[in-house]
């Protein structure tokens, strides 16, 4: 009994170690082969699992437009494989926004282009179809599964010559024949950390000279965006089209230019002089508060703010200035009406006549003055403008001479930027040519994108022996009059420099990275050194060069997926 018990043990154990996994294997190792071309306006990333003839092709494209960084909006795609004298056309719409699927069975084999065109946009990639019964990547898929993991117990009972024999003769046989037709496609599937740059060269090279005298059927495109083969290293992070297509994400190529960095000191915001006024006490009288008058409040022009009023100081009372303002005023008119009877029967000459005119006219404008300002015994003092109260200048029941000013009331509008700076910076500021503002939210805006410019440079030390430097923020949003900003002040350099943007960076522990480009979904994570910087930009010293692809936008997404540094075959893939 208990041997009969342990002897179906140990079949269930051999029939779960001989489960065949060679299917899960295959899937595993198939090697998806990527391709990238940049045109002004699109990313063209292409994958394909190997094309063979006479066997269906299944090949994806994303297209990424460049100014925004998602998925194209057009609809439709075409492509054209080409090799030899043998041409296939295919015309599918988006599977998804952005992916067209594309299925070939190539005619004929040999070395030729796939040409992808959306909305007149044109890209070329150079291409191998293998012959029948040559496919490389079947070859290598077919090898890993026939010895990927299997248990030694479970082949126990096999023919090993047999089956050694059979396998090493169908191996050696495939190599041979990629070897004959595709070297450098059978070094793209077992190297990936050749060097690219090479590879791209030559197989670039090699299109054009395969192609060159019979391809003038697709020059109605307005531009032709050449690509070449992009593979990513193993442990590069993988980082899909569709993630990098729903956060905010671009990358750019590291341009080498004049860069003297910038002069980096603190500034403080404020209103410019025509978008404020000062409401000031028209008579002397005591100041009444009319509502909630605090600072901050919205105003609106002829909104009532002060009263002013005599209360206990009864020769400053407002009632009784109004009423000597008036009777002056009546007195005025009266004599003028007279005069002017006269002046008409020759009684009074013109010069008295001009004289009681003249005092009666400013008494009108004295009187009309006050009586727009006055009611129910008080001074009314209003908002001559929309906008807020900035500052309040008096107390409520503080008593004022006229002229006394009570309040600022400021409107919306342009800010000014001042600034002090050492004497040593003299030279930088005459030799100006954008200043770069950092907001408190860490935002960085440019004065000559806003449309601002330098209002005034100090031309002398101020008591503080610091000179001046005042710029007009033009149209900067998000400033507060009063608060403190960063300037970089850049200045005019012909200094060669390697440049990133600072949103390219990502920091770990006081050291900088980059994430840089091997493929649209693979990323190098690199070490670099950085030097001057003018808020916007920053200077590599070490670790990145020119004409190299970074990532400008969503770094920190990518320092977040780094856990799966591993590329997976199939990230980006749609099946």
């Amino acid at each position: 009994m208990k041997n009969t018990f342990l002897s179906a043990i140990i079949m269930i154990a051999l029939c779960a170690c001989g489960h065949d996994h060679s299917a899960e294997a295959e899937h595993v190792h198939v090697h998806l082969h990527n391709f990238t071309a940049y045109s002004g306006a699109n990313e063209f990333f292409m994958q394909h699992e190997g094309l063979e003839v006479g066997s269906k092709s299944c090949i994806t494209l994303f297209v990424t437009e460049l100014d925004a960084f998602g998925p194209t909006a057009v609809g439709e795609a075409k492509a054209t494989l080409k090799v030899g004298d043998s041409e296939q056309s295919a015309t599918v719409s988006c599977s998804k926004t952005g992916v067209f699927n594309f299925d070939f069975v190539p005619q004929k084999s040999g070395s030729g282009s796939l040409f992808f065109e959306v909305s007149g946009d044109m890209a070329r990639f150079p291409i191998e179809v293998n012959a029948a019964g040559h496919s490389h990547d079947h070859g290598h898929a077919h090898d890993h599964s026939a010895h990927a993991g299997h248990d030694h117990a479970s082949h126990a009972g096999h023919d090993h010559a047999d089956h050694a024999g059979h396998d090493h003769a169908d191996h050696n046989h495939d190599h041979a024949s990629c070897e004959e037709h595709d070297h450098s496609h059978d070094h793209a599937a077992h190297d990936h950390n050749h060097d690219h740059s090479a590879h791209a060269e030559h197989a670039h090279s090699h299109d054009h000279a395969s192609c060159e005298g019979h391809d003038h059927g697709h020059s109605h495109a307005s531009s032709v965006a050449f690509g070449a083969e992009t593979e990513g290293a193993a442990d590069d992070v993988a980082f899909s089209k569709e993630q990098s297509w729903k956060i905010d994400f671009a990358t750019a190529v590291v341009e080498k230019k004049g860069f003297g960095g910038a002069v980096k000191v603190a500034a403080k915001v404020v209103a410019t002089p025509q978008n404020f006024t000062t409401v000031v006490a028209a008579t002397s009288g005591r100041v009444q508060f009319v509502g909630n008058v605090v600072e901050g409040k919205d105003v609106v022009a002829g909104e009532p703010l002060f009263y002013l009023e005599g209360g206990d100081v009864t020769d400053n009372d407002a009632a009784v200035k109004y009423a000597e303002v008036e009777s002056a005023y009546l007195l005025a008119k009266a004599d003028y009406e007279r005069k002017k009877l006269l002046l008409d029967e020759k009684v009074v000459s013109e010069r008295d006549f001009q004289a009681a005119e003249a005092a009666y006219k400013q008494a009108e404008a004295r009187f009309q003055s006050l009586k727009r300002n006055f009611g129910n015994g008080k001074v009314s003092l209003k908002a001559s403008r929309n906008g807020y109260i900035a500052t309040l200048l008096v107390g409520n029941g503080d008593y004022v001479e006229p002229g006394t000013p009570l309040a600022t009331v400021q409107c919306d509008g342009n800010c000014n930027i001042t600034a002090e700076l050492p004497v040593r910076f003299a030279p930088q500021l005459q030799n100006i040519i954008d200043v770069n503002v950092m907001l408190p939210s860490g935002d960085v805006r440019s004065m000559n994108a806003a449309g601002g410019s330098v209002v005034a440079v100090g031309n002398s030390v101020n008591g503080c022996n610091m000179l001046p430097l005042t710029i007009s923020a033009g149209s900067i949003e998000g400033l507060v009059p009063g608060s403190v900003v960063t300037l970089y002040i850049i200045a005019e350099s012909e200094t060669p420099a390697v440049v990133v943007p600072r949103t390219a960076l990502v920091e770990e522990m006081g050291n900088f990275f980059v994430f840089v480009q091997n493929n649209p979904i693979s990323f190098e994570k690199r070490a670099v050194e950085v030097g001057a910087t003018d808020g916007m930009s920053v200077q590599i010293v070490k670790g990145v060069t020119a004409g190299e692809r970074v990532v400008t936008k969503g770094a920190v997404s990518l320092k977040l997926s780094q856990g799966a540094a591993a590329l997976d075959p199939h990230a980006g893939h749609v099946h």
